[in-house]
């Protein structure tokens, strides 16, 4: 018995170590928030909660946690959607499967400062691919240079990068589903779609709650993209509250109030997604 708890802890400790420094790293965090600490060197200066005062007055702050709420809204759902539509069509068309799989999967494995690049040039207002599809039309439009399109086309870029992590996870839940459940539907007449709404979204609960979870997580924190393709801009209409903790802490130096964004990004994070996975987990797996 005593070999065994040894073994145990041997192979626990690196993972407590790793928690252990996430936890000190968080208690940090939360302790520079508190402070007015405004340049690199550490000041140590208590303030209170004067520095959530100040971003709760500062319309930028406002702006920002609007466009993480545009992602929760615009890439979340349709991503998973889309992802979960795609797994199910190719587990009816196996030969198709094989061809289209790859086509949604790659994105998966190119850097996100790859990916803002490229749809950065798809989106150029003057020179981009979709700039010369719609002069065909006769359409115009600013694209990532217009401050009411920027974030949907940011959004797409998104959705096109992670599509291919919904569309592998449902594949997986939906090949664990007994196929005597699918075949004895069939019998008794129930068409695909039935199928569909009553047998497969039922049986993949456990999948739905990883990639619901993980999708949120990436559009509370998406960063890269909006480096890379605006810049936050036009303006700050695309900043996001990652990036505004980035500009708060290393441009402008005032890392008190950055390490409270990222606290207001911890925050958000825990009341979107305990819900959401309670709710699921009461819905589909009880």
């Amino acid at each position: 018995m005593k070999t065994k708890v040894r073994y145990i802890a041997l192979f626990l400790f690196p993972s407590l170590i790793v928690i252990g420094v996430i936890y000190y790293m968080l208690g940090w965090t939360t302790i520079a928030s508190t402070m007015n600490w405004v340049g690199m060197a550490p000041k140590w200066d208590f303030a209170g909660i004067l520095n959530y005062k100040i971003l709760f007055s500062s319309p930028r702050f406002w702006n920002a946690l609007k466009n993480n709420i545009l992602w929760l809204a615009f890439f979340v759902l349709p991503a998973s959607i889309v992802g979960l539509v795609l797994a199910y069509s190719f587990e009816l068309v196996p030969r198709f499967s094989k061809i289209l799989r790859p086509i949604f999967l790659y994105p998966l494995v190119i850097a996100p400062i790859v990916t803002g690049t490229v749809w950065a040039w798809i989106f150029d207002p003057q020179m981009g691919i979709m700039n010369s599809i719609s002069s065909i039309f006769d359409l115009h439009f600013g694209w990532i240079a217009d401050p009411n399109m920027a974030n949907y086309c940011l959004i797409i870029a998104g959705i096109w990068q992670n599509l291919g992590f919904a569309l592998v996870l449902y594949l997986a839940a939906i090949g664990e589903i007994p196929r005597e459940q699918v075949e004895a539907a069939r019998v008794d007449g129930a068409s695909y779609w039935s199928i569909f709404f009553f047998i497969v979204i039922p049986e993949i609960g456990h999948a739905m709650i990883i990639v619901l979870s993980l999708l949120t997580l990436y559009s509370l924190k998406v960063f890269d993209l909006v480096w890379v393709m605006t810049r936050g801009g036009p303006g700050y209409s695309t900043e996001v509250l990652p990036y505004l903790m980035y500009r708060l802490t290393f441009r402008q130096l005032m890392v008190g109030e950055g390490a409270a964004v990222s606290i207001i990004i911890l925050a958000l994070s825990m009341i979107v997604l305990i819900p959401l996975s309670k709710w699921i987990m009461q819905r589909w797996m009880s």
